[in-house]
């Protein structure tokens, strides 16, 4: 009898682990960047352009919070395809380049301004490389664009610091901050959640960690499950709604679980909460 029960147990905690397993790789989304396009046809549109695909490749790869699709494997299926990127802003193509790709979301984009110039403010001399990115973030599972923006970034020397400064390093600064700007707006869209598994004093531990893309210092929402929002005629439900109970400040991360902090709490924080970034 005893034999039986621990083979039920074992089972149980077995079932337990895979299933947070996946819950904890769910979130974590597979993206394809593709060509970032020259839009404005000169040469620091071609290196804005370059370095601009590159820093959003580096950028979403080291958050952790997303696959990214290898460049030879995206290449190939849109050689496959007979696909321009811009052509992936159709929906019928998008859906079959997301299933072929294995991506959930696809970037396209092109670069509608890059300058680089001096100026000189009486009191502020230097010089600024500026970006414009014009990029749609496309759900490969519907072929809807959910997302379509024009991000600015740019990069600014003062002549007192340098005289001389590299153009090539200041355009590839500014591409580097349109690429943060716009993982920014794309965490937004798909944000980081997870749940407390144990609240002990003022330290609480989540099932989210290094590899699901927290860090520590990372500042976290507490929330609860409240009133279901569902429409007045069909009586389809449209959305739960979130009660915040609080925040807490990532201290120590692991690749499977996070210790937190309580820095603020609205609400009594407890085991099956979930977290999400702030």
């Amino acid at each position: 009898m005893k034999n039986i029960l621990r083979i039920i147990l074992s089972f149980l905690l077995f079932t337990i682990m895979m299933i947070g397993n996946i819950s904890c790789e769910a979130a974590k989304k597979t993206v394809a960047v593709t060509k970032v396009e020259n839009g404005v046809k000169n040469s620091y549109g071609r290196k804005a352009a370059q370095d601009l695909e590159a820093a959003l490749n580096t950028i979403l790869v080291q958050s952790g919070n997303y696959n990214v699709v290898e460049r030879a494997q995206l290449e190939h299926v849109l050689s496959e395809l007979n696909l321009h990127s811009s052509g992936l802003i159709n929906s019928e193509t998008a859906i079959k380049f997301g299933d072929i790709l294995g991506a959930d979301y696809t970037i396209v984009g092109n670069v509608t301004l890059a300058e680089y110039e001096r100026f000189n403010n009486y009191l502020y001399k230097g010089y600024k490389a500026k970006i414009k990115f014009n990029f749609k973030f496309i759900d490969n599972k519907t072929g809807l664009i959910d997302i379509a923006e024009l991000v600015e970034g740019s990069d600014t020397v003062s002549e007192y610091e340098n005289k001389y400064p590299d153009k090539d390093i200041m355009i590839a600064n500014a591409a580097g901050d349109v690429a943060e700007k716009v993982k920014k707006i794309i965490d937004k869209h798909n944000p980081v959640t997870g749940m407390i598994v144990s609240v002990s004093n003022d330290k609480v531990y989540i099932d989210i960690g290094s590899d699901n893309g927290v860090h520590i210092n990372d500042t976290l929402i507490v929330y609860k499950e409240g009133k279901v929002i569902r429409h007045p005629v069909s009586g389809e439900i449209i959305t739960v709604e979130e009660v915040v109970l609080g925040k807490l400040k990532v201290e120590n991360t692991s690749e499977e679980y996070s210790v937190c902090k309580i820095i603020k709490e609205n609400d009594k924080i407890t085991e099956g909460c979930y977290v999400k970034r702030g």
